[in-house]
C-alpha cells in the first residue's frame, strides 16, 4: 500500500550540520490522508554543542526536557528511519525539504546510517507542502486557501499563521505533533478544493517526472522562495542550460531582467553578479537572476506558458511584452547564452574538504567498502562496540567514530578518547571553531532574553543549569 509519513522536528537551532533535533513528530496516512499510525518523541542532548536560546523560547523544549523524556540519538534516528524506509512512503513535511530532510541527513550521517537512500529506494519518494501552497497563492488564491498578509500587504506562508487563518486547530504551534496535524490539514484543503493543481504538484516529487517536463528556452511559471512574496514567490522564467556538473539540474533565468548582460559582460563579472548578496553590491547594481531548478527537490513549475489569464498577469506583475521580447534575444543566442550560463557555474576551485568531520556530510560519498563497516555498526551491542576496532578507507570516517561512541555510548571510549573528546568540545564552545556557538555568546543570548521574556526565568534558569556540563 503506498502511503504518506507527514513529518517535522523541533530542533535546538536552525542550522542542520551544526544544531541537534530536541522533538520529532511523525503520522503515516494513507493517500486519503487517513491516519493509520502516529508518533511522537524526544532525542537527548549530545551534549557537544549549546543550544540556541532563541529555540528553546520558541519551542519551549529544555535540554532537560530531553534528558528525561528522549532516547540517545542513535537510537533516535534508526527509529525515525525505520518509518522513512518503509517500502512505498512519501514522506512529507512542511518546509521539510529545505529544513528538516537536511538535519534528517546529517543525523543519519553522524551515526552511519546512509543518509540519502531512505527517499528513493523502494518506490520512496519526498514531497513538501510549503512550495505548493505558494503555488495555489500563485495560481489558485481566490479559490484554496485563505491567507495572511503582513504589514506591508506581503503574503505569509507560514504555518501556524495559515492553519489559524483556515480554521485549524493549532494550539500548540511549534509542537512537532501539532505542526504534523496542521500540515495534514493544509494538504487536505488543497486537494478538495484544487484536485488538479495537488496531483500536479504532487506529480513533481518524482524526479524523472521533473526531467520530462523541462524544455529549455522555453517560458515557465516558476515558484520558488527565491523570489519575493510581494510577487507571489513567482517569476516568468527560462531554462537556459542543464548544470555542467550536476545532471538532476536546470539554470533558469528570471525573464523579467534584460539578457543582455549575460552577452556584454565577461565570466568573472558574471560570477559577481550571480554569487554575490545583493546587499554587498552597489546600490544601482542588480544582481543576476539565475537560479537553480533540482529536480529532485519537488519544484513547483508549470510548463510551456505563453498564455497566462489577465488576473494571474496581474498579481505576479508580469510585463509580458518585455519578458517575451527577452525571451526572443535568449532564442537568438541560444548557443551562446547556454554556454556563458554553463562557465559561469562550472567550479573552478576544488572543493575543500571540512576539518569538522561531524559537518562533513557533503565532502563526498562513502564507498561500498566503508558502507559495509557502517551497518556492521548498526548491529553491534554495546559491550562489542567497545571493542570494535573498524578500519575505514575513509579516514575522516574513524574521527567520526568516536565522535559518534561518545555522543551515544560514552562508556565504551578509552582514557585517551575521553580526553580527546573533551578538547574537541571545548574548542567548540571556547572557540567558537567550525560555526559552534561559544558558552560566552551563550549566556550573553540568555541574558538579553531573559530580559526581553522575564516570564520564562524557568527557562533561563534551566539552560544556565545546562551549560555547567560543559565544564
Amino acid at each position: 500500500m503506498k502511503t504518506f509519513y507527514w513529518y517535522d522536528y523541533e530542533t535546538f537551532g536552525i542550522s542542520p550540520k551544526i544544531d541537534r533535533i530536541s522533538q520529532f513528530a511523525g503520522i503515516r496516512t494513507d493517500e486519503n490522508f487517513n491516519i493509520i499510525d502516529e508518533q511522537m518523541f524526544y532525542c537527548k542532548p549530545t551534549n557537544d554543542c549549546l543550544p540556541s536560546p532563541e529555540a528553546c523560547f520558541i519551542t519551549g523544549i529544555s535540554p532537560q526536557l530531553c534528558e528525561q523524556k528522549g532516547m540517545i540519538e542513535h537510537e533516535f534516528i534508526k527509529k525515525i528511519h525505520a518509518q522513512f524506509s518503509t517500502s512505498n512512503t512519501c514522506i512529507v513535511g512542511y518546509n521539510s525539504i529545505r529544513f528538516d530532510d537536511e538535519f534528517t541527513r546529517h543525523t543519519l550521517y553522524r551515526n552511519f546510517i546512509d543518509p540519502y537512500t531512505w527517499h528513493w529506494q523502494n518506490g520512496n519518494t519526498r514531497w513538501d507542502i510549503l512550495n505548493v501552497v505558494r503555488l495555489c497563492y500563485a495560481l489558485k488564491k481566490d479559490t484554496s486557501l485563505k491567507w495572511v498578509y503582513d504589514k506591508q500587504g506581503n503574503p505569509v506562508f507560514k504555518l501556524d499563521q495559515l492553519s489559524l487563518a483556515n480554521d485549524i486547530e493549532h494550539a500548540n504551534a511549534h509542537d512537532a505533533l501539532a505542526d504534523v496535524h496542521a500540515t495534514i490539514a493544509i494538504a487536505k484543503i488543497i486537494k478538495q478544493t484544487q484536485p488538479q493543481l495537488f496531483n500536479y504538484s504532487f506529480s513533481l516529487r518524482e524526479k524523472k517526472t521533473v526531467a520530462s517536463k523541462i524544455s529549455l528556452f522555453e517560458p515557465m511559471l516558476h515558484t520558488t522562495d527565491m523570489h519575493p512574496a510581494q510577487l507571489s514567490c513567482t517569476r516568468l522564467s527560462v531554462a537556459l542550460a542543464y548544470h555542467p556538473e550536476y545532471n538532476d539540474r536546470v539554470l533558469m533565468f528570471n525573464l523579467d531582467q534584460d539578457p543582455c548582460v549575460l552577452l556584454e559582460l565577461d565570466i568573472e563579472a558574471l560570477k559577481t553578479l550571480t554569487f554575490t548578496k545583493q546587499s554587498e553590491l552597489s546600490k544601482e547594481v542588480e544582481r543576476l537572476q539565475i537560479k537553480e531548478l533540482i529536480f529532485n527537490k519537488s519544484p513547483m513549475f508549470v510548463p510551456n506558458i505563453y498564455k497566462l489569464e489577465p488576473k494571474i498577469i496581474k498579481q505576479l506583475n508580469i510585463d509580458m511584452n518585455q519578458c517575451m521580447q527577452h525571451l526572443s534575444f535568449i532564442k537568438d543566442n541560444q548557443l551562446k547564452i547556454g554556454k556563458i550560463v554553463q562557465d559561469l557555474y562550472k567550479n573552478d576551485q576544488k572543493h575543500i574538504a571540512l576539518k569538522e568531520v561531524d559537518q562533513s556530510l557533503y565532502d563526498g560519498f562513502i564507498d561500498n567498502t566503508d558502507k559495509r563497516i557502517c551497518n556492521q555498526i548498526q548491529a553491534l551491542s554495546v559491550h562489542k562496540l567497545k571493542e570494535f576496532h573498524p578500519k575505514f578507507k575513509d579516514e575522516k570516517l574513524s574521527r567520526l567514530f568516536m565522535h559518534f561512541k561518545a555522543r551515544n555510548y560514552p562508556n565504551t571510549l578509552t582514557e585517551n578518547e575521553k580526553e580527546d573528546w573533551f578538547e574537541i568540545v571545548q574548542g567548540r564552545i571556547q572557540t567558537n571553531q567550525n560555526g559552534y556557538i561559544t558558552i560566552d555568546d551563550y549566556l550573553q543570548k540568555i541574558n538579553t532574553m531573559r530580559t526581553q521574556h522575564p516570564h520564562q526565568e524557568k527557562l533561563w534558569q534551566q539552560l544556565e543549569a545546562y551549560s555547567k556540563l560543559f565544564f
